[in-house]
């Protein structure tokens, strides 16, 4: 009896319908976790400025955001406890709806959960039809999704940025290395991290290799786990259950099976052109943030600091017009005579548990806020930088360019 136990909790010997509920059942226990972390980023009672995707969409008030917020509540634990078509495009649906009305919830956790449920809405229903096809199908979409991330995350990371500024961060916080250590000059180390994470995509696409991949991305993702970890003093604690879901999406789609990665595969129409899409958005469209020309966090590009973050320098009368709660956030950095700055940074981490969503359109709205608070347009200046913040990596820009 303990020996046919222990054979029924090896993924190995799941069939593939087995492997896709616990997939889908974790990744929604997962999702709902990042939401009550996050909670003020899904409601509308914060001091952080609502991003909407058209000012249309602006004068929604409070109550809309509350009960938009308590329906993805129940959608989502509904679809832990049923498995039918209609409750997952609900799911799809509110998401939809929460982040066309502020893109700060557009944050990479996000992104693939809504990429990961988008062909069960179709599985749950050829599934009732005893399609068997319709699971290994689903599986190599959740393969192709994974390929996509892990090899241009590790692509990304090919950068100067990540191996002067991420690189050392991460030696010191989970390593407990020192600001003098040999290892921080060791930058083939750096490149190594990166090497690693790309393999591992690459990886996922051959049957002979997936197993090294699999073992490779959890042991990645235990660290990763350690180092945004009070352990290791990074605080982006909104990505601990996201890193959770990756090891279970990773190890049920992708550990010992034998089925060759398909591009446009046999079976049901729907979830083929599901495939080919996702093959768009995931494997293709991120080149183009090589460029700037498609979103970083739609491109999967995660800790390489090739992406902009926001100053706010405000001299002290524009002080005098913002409301009181902004106080706390305030600090003296060198930027603006006679006046202070708000780094929007570590205002959104503060206020919602999440880094402000990296994209000019955004950056944009939030000087709009800040100038449809002062009187004087000529007492702030808004900043976009690149770390480390020195001459050539940061960019001025006033209200008129908002």
């Amino acid at each position: 009896m303990s020996k046919r136990l222990s054979l029924k909790f090896k993924p190995s010997t799941w069939t593939a319908e087995q492997r896709l509920m616990v997939i889908y059942k974790s990744v929604c226990i997962c999702f709902l976790i990042g939401i009550f972390i996050t909670l003020p980023l899904w409601h509308h009672d914060r001091l952080f400025p609502m991003i909407p995707f058209h000012p249309a969409l602006s004068d929604l008030g409070a109550g809309v955001h509350y009960f938009l917020l308590g329906l993805l509540l129940l959608i989502t634990i509904a679809n832990i406890i049923r498995k039918k078509s209609s409750l997952v495009i609900a799911l799809i649906s509110i998401m939809i709806l929460l982040v066309l009305l502020d893109q700060m919830r557009l944050q990479p956790w996000v992104y693939i959960y809504f990429l990961m449920f988008i062909p069960f809405i179709w599985y749950f229903r050829v599934r009732d039809k005893k399609d068997k096809s319709s699971s290994q199908q689903v599986l190599n979409y959740i393969r192709i999704l994974l390929i996509g991330t892990y090899a241009w995350s590790g692509l990304h990371k090919f950068s100067t940025e990540f191996i002067e500024n991420v690189y050392p961060s991460m030696m010191m916080g989970l390593f407990k290395v020192t600001q003098d250590s040999q290892l921080l000059e060791m930058k083939e180390l750096g490149y190594g991290m990166a090497i690693v994470e790309l393999l591992v995509g690459l990886g996922l696409i051959f049957p002979s290799t997936r197993k090294w991949s699999v073992i490779v991305a959890i042991i990645t993702h235990l660290l990763i786990i350690a180092w945004i970890s009070p352990l290791g003093g990074n605080t982006n604690y909104a990505v601990l259950p996201w890193n959770v879901a990756m090891i279970i999406l990773i190890v049920f789609s992708a550990y010992k099976t034998k089925e060759s990665t398909q591009l446009w595969s046999s079976g049901h129409n729907s979830l083929k052109w599901s495939t080919a899409l996702l093959i768009l958005f995931v494997w293709i469209m991120p080149a183009l943030n090589i460029k700037d020309k498609w979103d970083a966090y739609l491109s999967f590009n995660l800790y390489t600091e090739r992406i902009s973050h926001m100053f706010v320098a405000l001299r002290q009368q524009a002080i005098d017009e913002l409301d009181p709660q902004h106080m706390g956030y305030l600090a003296f950095e060198n930027l603006i005579d006679e006046g202070k700055v708000i780094d929007i940074e570590r205002w959104s981490f503060e206020e919602m548990n999440v880094p402000v969503y990296p994209s000019p359109r955004v950056h944009c709205a939030i000087g709009r806020y800040f100038c449809s608070k002062v009187s004087n347009e000529q007492n702030l200046m808004l900043v976009t930088y690149r770390k480390p913040f020195i001459n050539g990596n940061y960019k001025l820009f006033y209200c008129k360019d908002c």
